[in-house]
């Protein structure tokens, strides 16, 4: 089995677009549908931006977003805090480097890297 779409409600799709595109630099071909946009990855996957009201999620729900290096997470924690955008947890170890953030509709999203010989869990 492969996750090959998030979707999120969200209150204005056209501003969680241009957050996640212009603010976390994801890419990808976007999409208009009657609900809301479409943002397909270059990889396949599908980030559905839906208009709608945002559920307030629980306090560890969260969705990541992976860094080729550490000082890729330091750079865009750097630029987020330039940006005003609320941090609400950071991490800076040998083997992990993360920073949390808040997007427009208050949905946590991660951006992290951490070595590729990390063991894998079942």
């Amino acid at each position: 089995m492969h996750l090959d779409h998030l979707a999120l409600a969200v209150r204005d799709p056209d501003r969680s677009l241009a957050f996640y595109t212009d603010v976390l630099g994801l890419t990808g071909t976007t999409r208009r549908e009657d609900d809301g946009l479409l943002l397909v990855m270059p990889d396949g996957f599908i980030f559905a931006l839906l208009d709608g009201e945002p559920p307030q999620p629980a306090a560890p729900f969260h969705f990541g977003i992976s860094a080729s290096t550490p000082d890729d997470v330091r750079a865009a924690r750097r630029r987020l805090h330039t940006l005003g955008v609320e941090e609400t947890e950071w991490a800076d170890e040998a083997d992990y480097v993360s920073t949390k953030v808040r997007d427009p509709d208050g949905y946590v999203v991660e951006i992290s890297w951490e070595p590729d010989d990390r063991p894998e869990t079942a």
